[in-house]
């Protein structure tokens, strides 16, 4: 029996075209995607789609996000064997962590699928990325929430949506943290990766156990820590985010010495305004760095898992009207990295 899957089409750049030079959204984008699969697979495959949205990843707004949200969120598991959503790339890591944490316990496999280029240009890795979402799907025995991509002419990978990184500047490759994505999607195989920091088949089998609220706050600023970063600069008085989120150094430091420089004066300055501030990512296991002694008690840190998904649960936890760290604690669909 052929399988069914739900294929919800968002725009992006594997839903458009190049005209004079100019990359836009294209009527006939999706059609087109779906001729290629055929004229590559055949009809295995039984698609019924979905058009709730029609963006530029980049120009994603909360409505957007919801309205993707909702679609997916409205497909029968009964009916159903998968779920792919196509996406724009610019935008592709945060929103892929927000269908990790709102959708991962649907009961089926729903993948993310994009392209760095329009599908006529041959350059283009939207048709790989979508045979390998649909393979995932047939065969991966995988229920939650994953990113297929593939990196120049590597084969395919499958990404835990909750471990996917920001993409690589200029290139715009994805990675999952720590380098180690879930599987590779070769000739029709999936083939998982064995890890002890990864889920087992029999995990990923049952899916996420439960999933946050699909709310989410915008008021949340990241601040990634660089050499002679100026925390004087930033201003609160006129308007204060409701938390920032700090990315520290590989090592988990920030600067804290000094004046105008100094992390814990700005913590305190933070703590006084009513904002919350997180630390993401901090490895448990690490040595503690003189420089991070005696951090405020108000910082909230992040334990063992990237700092985009943390982020995204800081935005989440706030939508819900939580406090900021309300998620940090929680496993929710395997973000949280194994420091056995």
């Amino acid at each position: 029996m052929k399988k069914a899957i739900k294929v919800i089409f968002t725009g992006g750049t594997i839903g458009s075209a190049a005209r004079d030079g100019k990359v836009d959204l294209d009527g006939n984008a999706n059609r087109r995607l779906l001729e290629m699969y055929r004229a590559e697979r055949g009809e295995d495959v039984t698609f019924d789609c979905d058009e709730p949205v029609s963006m530029l990843s980049e120009n994603v707004h909360e409505e957007q996000l919801h309205a993707i949200y909702a679609a997916v969120k409205a497909v029968d598991p009964k009916v159903y064997d998968g779920v792919i959503v196509t996406h724009g790339t610019d935008s592709l890591c945060i929103n892929a962590h927000y269908f990790s944490l709102t959708l991962c316990n649907l009961g089926l496999p729903i993948v993310l699928v994009s392209s760095l280029y329009p599908l006529e240009d041959r350059r283009q890795n939207g048709l790989k990325n979508f045979i390998a979402a649909v393979d995932f799907v047939e065969k991966g025995g995988a229920r939650g929430v994953f990113v297929a991509f593939a990196n120049g002419n590597s084969p395919a990978e499958i990404h835990l949506a909750g471990r996917l990184m920001f993409c690589d500047q200029i290139t715009g490759w994805y990675r999952s943290v720590l380098g180690e994505s879930l599987a590779t999607v070769e000739g029709g195989e999936v083939i998982y990766r064995e890890s002890p920091s990864l889920p087992t088949r029999e995990e990923l089998a049952l899916g996420g156990k439960f999933a946050v609220a699909p709310d989410i706050c915008r008021d949340v600023m990241l601040i990634t820590a660089r050499s002679l970063l100026n925390f004087s600069l930033y201003d609160f008085d006129r308007r204060a985010p409701r938390a920032v989120v700090l990315e520290p150094y590989h090592s988990d430091t920030v600067c804290t010495a000094g004046r105008n420089l100094n992390f814990k004066k700005f913590a305190e300055y933070c703590r006084e305004r009513g904002v919350e501030v997180v630390i993401a990512s901090v490895d448990s296991r690490a040595n503690v760095y003189a420089s991070a002694v005696g951090l405020p008690q108000s910082v909230i840190c992040a334990f063992d898992e990237c700092t985009e998904s943390a982020l995204t649960k800081v935005m989440c936890a706030l939508g819900a009207g939580l406090s900021a760290g309300a998620y940090l604690n929680d496993d929710i669909f395997f973000e949280k990295l194994r420091r056995d």
